[in-house]
């Protein structure tokens, strides 16, 4: 129960921003527990090493030269990792050739990594950073030193070339541990299926069970059956390195192994899981910051924990408890990567969990040569569109966001329920469940629901601004990209992480299609009660909320941005006017019409561009903020520096959703 207890705090304490000496103080309980039977020496000199490569982890080699020569050590389609002089670097070149292990001499400038992240997507310069990698090289040229000759990268390509883009984007994950995005993986996230199929290596432990029983038929010897199981499937190591899982997963047998015969079981199996996640920190440090380390093995502990602590008469009772602990211990994680949890999981982890072991098995007689590819792919269809039926009946109670912070705070309480539950101690067991109820009804209660705010979505190039006033949800524009779903990607994560369930209103300034765009995707995947886009539909009040629209000239025009709605409100104590694409000829007839606009922040019109925002207007309206919704480094050179300096010369407090993201009020 201690070491699990670390081996959380551990993680967390480490991912913790500016917490690093909460890492180091968790390590160091930690090594004290798994070296406490040996001598004071080698305890002090372990700490020693191991914190050092802890501390290696945050340490940024920053050497700049004209040239590096190094090795790939990871590759994806569109990218790879390139290690140089005890650094990591990311180079992106589109449909390379390169494989793991190919030297080469690189000419180029390296950068600190810079790409664009949308509200609610996935934060691929966090993941980089977390395996230790800061910076990109753009290449100028690049000259192969040495080649690896076994193209496994492009064996891979052309082995998924044979299935259809859903069953082959899944076998990609399960077999080579590369994660390619489609509907089939999409929804299997969605469903928090993939993750825990991914992350705790059942379909690695009931192939290699079934190998060896097999070779246990045949040469009667458990300790050579284990060995040749290895063996056989060590090609698995090979096409998915350098997936950690697969790697501990074989580095943990041949431990054990090694541990059952030739020592004749001297440590136990809490002891060499200890030691080898000691080692493996020691030897990539920032494997603590990534969630598939923790993961990885606090599963297979828990299962260890409560087969030993908990025992029931009837064994689908066993069975059944087993699969509930490891399902609370994943709650949290839900709540981080979906800000949601389903009420149907356990019956879903049930039926699907053996499916997608089964198409694990179909790949790997696939990659034997077996003619059976038609007949995978049809498995892999059936299994999706299985999925899809289900999920439209699936019931989700949406979470919010969880900090790490949280995480640690919810697992430790997790763990000592589990542990004073053991061991029936029942006063401290009853506190126990009444505080980890507390808190779990704290993320499942939807308690923002409550809460009145209005946020400005960074969905890139384009406007979306959410007002959420007791318990009512309105929309005002839902931005829009020709090469990604904004609704699916964006918005509706987002509603999830606020705990919103329907909108009440969405309004559409214009038909531009930054502004618009996402409107079919959304009315389509999330439940909207009411729809707005004409100025004749103006003011409108909902619940309190009174939306004014200030351009009442669209029937004179025939330019889009010269009809976009120009739309005002208040919430609690501030003044909202929400611009559109409305260009100065406009503002010029408002201030006609209007010698007073109630405005403390305004939503600056057509992403900043000089089209917009006179000063004369800016004058008139004196808002203490204003909000700038546009796309990082985008293609117009959104904000221009004229609007910039009229909002300067005001005393103008400037927000972008390219630098910060969403900016809530």
């Amino acid at each position: 129960m201690i070491v699990l207890i670390l081996f959380l705090s551990l993680f967390i304490g480490i991912n913790i921003r500016y917490s690093f000496i909460v890492g180091i103080i968790e390590l160091i309980l930690l090594l004290i527990f798994v070296f406490f039977r040996f001598k004071k020496k080698v305890l002090l000199l372990s700490s020693i090493f191991i914190l050092s490569g802890v501390g290696l982890s945050y340490i940024r080699f920053d050497f700049n030269k004209e040239s590096y020569q190094g090795m790939v050590v990871e590759v994806k389609d569109n990218y790879y990792v390139f290690s140089s002089s005890l650094e990591k670097m990311y180079i992106y070149e589109p449909n390379h050739s390169h494989e793991i292990g190919d030297v080469l001499l690189i000419s180029g400038e390296k950068k600190e990594l810079d790409f664009a992240t949308l509200e609610s997507e996935f934060d691929f310069k966090d993941y980089l950073n977390r395996k230790g990698i800061y910076y990109e090289l753009k290449y100028k040229s690049i000259e192969v030193k040495s080649e690896n000759p076994i193209k496994l990268h492009k064996f891979k390509k052309e082995f998924l070339s044979k299935f259809d883009e859903n069953t082959g984007s899944v076998i990609s994950s399960l077999l080579f541990g590369e994660s390619k995005s489609s509907e089939f993986t999409d929804l299997g996230r969605e469903m928090h299926l993939m993750r825990l199929v991914s992350s705790s290596g059942i379909y690695l432990s009931f192939i290699y069970l079934l190998v060896f029983k097999l070779l246990l038929l045949l040469i009667k010897n458990e300790r050579y059956a284990h060995l040749f199981a290895v063996f056989l499937l060590s090609p698995l190591f090979v096409l998915s390195f350098p997936k950690f899982i697969v790697i501990k997963f074989f580095a943990l047998k041949i431990v054990r192994w090694i541990n059952n015969y030739p020592l004749k079981r001297k440590f136990s199996y809490l002891e060499i899981t200890s030691f080898s996640a000691i080692a493996f920190l020691f030897i990539d440090p920032n494997l603590a910051r990534q969630d598939g380390f923790i993961l990885s093995y606090f599963i297979p502990l828990i299962f260890l924990y409560i087969r030993g602590s908990f025992h029931f008469s009837k064994k689908w009772k066993s069975s059944l408890f087993l699969l509930l602990a490891v399902m609370g211990f994943f709650i949290p994680f839900s709540i981080k990567y979906y800000s949601e949890i389903s009420l149907f999981a356990l019956p879903i982890q049930l039926l699907f969990t053996p499916l997608y072991i089964f198409l694990f098995l179909l790949a790997i007689l696939g990659l034997m040569k077996i003619p059976i590819y038609g007949f995978i792919s049809t498995y892999g269809n059936v299994m999706f569109n299985s999925l899809k039926a289900i999920n439209n009946y699936g019931v989700y109670i949406y979470t919010g966001s969880i900090s790490e912070v949280g995480i640690l705070i919810y697992e430790l309480l997790y763990l000592g329920l589990l542990y004073f539950l053991s061991i029936r101690l029942k006063p401290i067991s009853r506190i126990s469940i009444l505080s980890f109820s507390v808190l779990l009804l704290y993320y499942l209660v939807p308690f923002q629901g409550l809460k009145s705010y209005v946020s400005f979505i960074n969905v890139g190039q384009g406007d979306s601004t959410l007002i959420h006033y007791k318990n009512t949800a309105i929309l005002i524009d839902t931005g829009g990209l020709k090469n990604k779903d904004v609704a699916t990607d964006v918005l509706i994560p987002f509603f999830k992480k606020r705990q919103i369930y329907k909108l009440d209103l969405v309004i559409t300034t214009h038909d531009d299609f930054d502004h618009s765009g996402a409107l079919t995707s959304l009315v389509s995947n999330f439940k909207v009660n009411r729809y707005v886009s004409s100025y004749q539909d103006f003011p409108l009040t909902i619940n309190n909320i009174t939306i004014n629209n200030y351009n009442n000239y669209s029937s004179l025009w025939d330019e889009d941005n010269d009809r976009s709605l120009v739309l005002g409100f208040h919430v609690d104590k501030y003044d909202y006017l929400v611009m559109g694409d409305a260009p100065k000829k406009i503002e010029e007839a408002i201030m006609k019409d209007y010698k007073y606009i109630p405005c403390d922040i305004l939503k600056v019109g057509h992403h900043g561009s000089n089209t917009s925002t006179s000063d004369v207007f800016v004058n008139f309206l004196k808002p203490k903020v204003a909000i700038i919704s546009c796309g990082k480094n985008n293609y117009y050179g959104h904000p221009h520096n004229e609007v910039i300096a009229i909002l300067y010369k005001y005393n103008v407090s400037i927000r972008r959703t390219d630098y910060e993201s969403t900016i809530t009020f």
